[in-house]
């Protein structure tokens, strides 16, 4: 299963250039916005990246938002850290 990420509409970006483990793939996602929010003025447009988590609850699929992060490399940490939680 690819990333869900968004970079120019290159879908595999994360997974072909970070080390975002197979194991992230498909219960992580990371939406990116590496030039800022659009039409935010130039001064406020710093990187942005979301990254979320897929579980299934007894209430059905939900996606949890894992905070925005201010680099990709901090994104894959939110993702891992809350695999780890899961243990």
């Amino acid at each position: 299963m690819s990333p869900s990420i968004s970079v120019g509409g290159r879908v595999p970006y994360v997974a072909r250039f970070t080390r975002l483990h197979f194991r992230l793939w498909g219960p992580y996602g990371i939406t990116a916005y590496p030039t800022g929010f659009h039409d935010w003025p130039e001064h406020l447009s710093a990187p942005v990246w979301m990254p979320e988590a897929r579980i299934i609850t007894g209430a059905g699929a939900v996606k949890v938002p894992l905070g925005d992060c201010a680099t990709l490399d901090d994104a894959i940490a939110a993702c891992w850290s809350h695999f780890a939680s899961l243990h």
